[in-house]
């Protein structure tokens, strides 16, 4: 295998709506026709993959929730986690909750299924999330003390209106263990998201895992974020979003166009030489 192509998929593969378009199925639809090997990478678990990108067939497996997860959506089954040490998950869970910020959990259960882990849901994004988790018939641990958790966490996350969660970073940073990462929501205005893993769990080593798994001999990685600044030092080629943060763009090959634009599809039209 010569190239595998990896997208992020929250401002570079989907649009505004949160979907695929149609002009950039097409495209992924003309990579598979050709024999291209390409995959995704994304904060989202794979449930919100699925519903980003409805019935898309993967041939290769993909990295979820920042890269601590390696799933195979076809087979709704884990490949590969890196979960969180417990005694660090819960002193991050402590330090969270001395801001406000209301810490909850992704899970593995005994039967390798993903779940979710909450103490309590008190803004409109929590609770949608809590329903949306139910509505997919995902098991949710509900606890008042997190040391009762069943499975094994690898992911913690907020949905806030606390800004503070865009500090994290500083205060957690003397915790090794862990890989913080944190924006603003850009589907909900007011709102901030905050997810938190284990440093050996980032897009970099997902990608690196994905290229070793698939034989590829090159590596050529989109995204918009700070979460992809690892994959793209692992990768060969790197293209940035032009929606995307500038210090992303620093450190790639170069930029295209916005994900609002199908940026992506007409990138590898004009690579591999197809119409759309």
């Amino acid at each position: 295998m010569d190239e595998l192509l990896v997208f992020d998929l929250d401002g570079t593969l989907i649009d505004a709506d949160e979907r695929i378009s149609d002009v950039t199925r097409r495209a992924l639809n003309e990579l598979d026709q050709r024999g291209i090997a390409w995959t995704v990478a994304t904060g989202r678990l794979p449930q919100g993959a699925r519903e980003a990108l409805p019935d898309m067939r993967f041939k290769h497996p993909q990295a979820y929730k920042n890269g601590v997860l390696i799933w195979d959506l076809n087979d709704d089954r884990s490949i590969h986690t890196q979960p969180l040490d417990r005694d660090e998950f819960l002193e991050v869970c402590n330090r969270l909750d001395a801001h406000g910020i209301n810490a909850m959990a992704n899970v593995l259960n005994d039967n390798n299924r993903i779940g979710a882990a909450v103490r309590h849901s008190d803004n409109e994004r929590e609770q949608s999330w809590v329903r949306y988790m139910e509505s997919q018939a995902l098991d949710i641990q509900r606890h008042n003390d997190f040391n009762t958790i069943r499975g094994t966490v690898f992911n913690i996350f907020a949905l806030t209106e606390n800004a503070r969660v865009l500090y994290m970073a500083e205060e957690l940073a003397d915790i090794p263990g862990i890989q913080v990462y944190a924006g603003a929501d850009m589907y909900h205005d007011g709102y901030y998201w905050l997810d938190i893993h284990h440093v050996e769990g980032t897009k970099g080593d997902a990608v690196k895992y994905l290229q070793q798994q698939t034989g590829a001999k090159r590596l050529v990685c989109f995204g918009d974020s700070d979460n992809d600044i690892a994959m793209f030092e692992r990768a060969d080629e790197a293209y940035a979003m032009a929606n995307g943060l500038p210090e992303l763009k620093a450190v790639a090959t170069r930029t295209i166009g916005k994900n609002t634009d199908h940026a992506i599809a007409y990138f590898l039209a004009e690579r591999y030489g197809f119409s759309l």
